[in-house]
């Protein structure tokens, strides 16, 4: 998704199935579920980070007091350990004792091992809850964009309220299915999206158009396919019809295709450096291959 003068594009993840004709729908949390419904890319919502972690330094406070109380039990059965005290040895090393119901120092630890027992299972569970958020990718500045436009379309935001300024803070937004794409696709879905638009459903917002992911692979790819034989075909022309005593000039062509294959790698994929690497390396290695062949 891109902002522009241009009407809104929503890319989709999957071509779409036939749809019902569609029911009519009040502007606010009907209409807004539904036009997240409509695209996965739409899929944005708050991770509430200042909550998350308040919420964690709590529980975690909650629980470093149950272990103070826990080591002050522990130090109150050493000290009457010290006093051979035949009870407080029984309570560490026979779990019968330890559970027995008319013990009172047995009980007070039962009981505060109870508590920890909840409140530890409820502190990790938090934190593994929160280290799945913090996984989640944020959304592209592109379908970013795109939703906010759309969120804050009319003279007043979707939803009201508090809720109005749901979504001003972009650093603590995250995307449940982030698109993944490389550069030439986020071109041609920023160029090109009104091209490869279809006609579908667009809420009450005329001015949003739908295009799916399909289409824009298969752009990128025939654009990949064309750019590929380009660069090698004219590469190869270009060593013909060069004079095979002219070293020093072939040599210089074949630095320039490499440099643009390099380029046109890099800038166009998301391949690795490795990969980068790889891939010029036996590009090079083919012309010059083609070059010695050809002397």
């Amino acid at each position: 998704m891109s902002q522009s003068n241009d009407p809104v594009d929503i890319e989709l993840a999957n071509s779409p199935s036939p749809r019902l004709p569609s029911t009519p729908r009040l502007p606010g949390y009907p209409s807004f579920a539904h036009f997240v419904s409509q695209d996965g890319d739409a899929a944005i919502y708050r991770r509430y980070e200042s909550l998350s972690a308040r919420n964690l330094l709590y529980l975690q406070s909650e629980l470093h007091e149950l272990e103070g109380q826990l080591e002050e039990l522990d130090a109150a059965d050493v000290k009457e350990r010290d006093l051979d005290d035949d009870e407080s040895r029984k309570i560490a090393r026979l779990w019968h004792h330890y559970a027995r119901a008319d013990n009172e120092r047995a009980l007070r630890h039962r009981a505060l091992q109870a508590k920890i027992r909840a409140k530890i299972k409820e502190y990790h569970e938090a934190l593994v809850l929160e280290s799945r958020v913090l996984a989640l990718s944020p959304p592209t500045p592109r379908s970013l964009a795109m939703f906010k436009r759309w969120y804050f379309h009319h003279p007043q935001p979707v939803l009201w309220g508090r809720d109005k300024d749901l979504f001003r803070n972009e650093q603590d937004l995250v995307a449940l299915a982030p698109v993944e794409t490389d550069r030439l696709n986020i071109f041609l879905q920023k160029y090109l999206g009104w091209f490869l638009k279809e006609k579908r459903e667009t809420s009450t917002h005329e001015d949003l158009f739908y295009f799916p992911a399909r289409r824009v692979h298969r752009a990128g790819a025939v654009v990949s396919i064309f750019l590929s034989a380009v660069l090698l075909i004219g590469a190869i022309v270009c060593l013909v019809n060069i004079d095979p005593k002219n070293t020093n000039f072939r040599i210089g062509m074949i630095v320039l295709f490499t440099c643009l294959f390099a380029a046109v790698v890099g800038l166009l994929t998301n391949a690795r450096r490795a990969e980068i690497f790889a891939s010029t390396a036996a590009y090079a290695a083919v012309l010059c291959v083609f070059m010695n062949n050809n002397t």
